[in-house]
């Protein structure tokens, strides 16, 4: 698996572009959290650029540090708590919203667990592989599972199907991840998956869309023949 700043910032801008275009599509307010996520991996991914480019020589050192702690924060820290957060607000089941609301605070207490490691320790960056290795020194070895629960099981029990299919390709892109990259750069390559994956909420916001507009059209139609039978 190769990765470079080419790569990097390519992806950067293409979901740049959807999250503009995502955003000129109306869509329900609960859904603009939602709508955000190829905006945050544009920003993910062009601090992984940032990182590339100093690695290449091209930028100084100065800039290393920051992005290395931007980048670990938004992968290790946000996503797990950002992630149900975004998809309870979607959902209207009382029982989906209960189970994305567990989900949302086992992402609380991973995230605060993962930033007083990376806070009180060092982050080791380094490139393994052609991919960037980031090991974060003190995190326990059984967080894995609660990160991957907290960010993956709110779109599987997500009574939208479009949301369903999106955290299967999630999964799926996660299991793919774990066959092709070590422990440590696997951050790395998984979210380079995810933000690519998250191109496809631009489809889902479309459909959104269209499904209110006609919905709307249709009320519009009733409410004009229950005016024509009244007159």
């Amino acid at each position: 698996m190769c990765f470079s700043a080419e790569a990097s910032f390519a992806a950067s801008g293409a979901l740049a572009a959807a999250s503009i275009a995502i955003a000129r599509i109306p869509k329900a307010k609960p859904e603009i959290p939602l709508s955000l996520f190829p905006a945050i991996f544009s920003v993910h991914q062009f601090i992984e650029g940032i990182l590339w480019l100093n690695h290449d020589g091209v930028i100084s050192e100065g800039y290393n540090s920051l992005a290395v702690y931007a980048f670990v924060f938004i992968a290790f820290v946000l996503w797990p708590v950002y992630v149900p957060f975004a998809a309870h607000l979607t959902e209207s089941g009382k029982l989906r919203r209960k189970i994305m609301l567990i989900c949302q605070l086992l992402g609380i207490y991973v995230a605060i667990t993962l930033l007083i490691c990376i806070v009180r320790n060092s982050v080791e960056v380094s490139v393994v592989g052609h991919s960037f290795s980031y090991k974060v020194i003190g995190i326990p070895d059984n967080f894995l599972a609660p990160y991957f629960i907290s960010s993956l099981v709110p779109f599987l029990v997500s009574s939208r199907k479009q949301l369903v299919i999106f955290g299967i390709v999630l999964a799926f892109s996660s299991a793919v991840a774990s066959m092709v990259a070590s422990s440590t750069t696997y951050p790395s390559v998984w979210c380079f998956y995810a933000a690519i994956l998250s191109l496809g909420l631009y489809f889902y916001f479309r459909y959104r869309a269209k499904a209110f507009t006609g919905c709307s059209t249709r009320a519009d139609e009733m409410t004009e023949k229950i005016a024509e039978n009244r007159n």
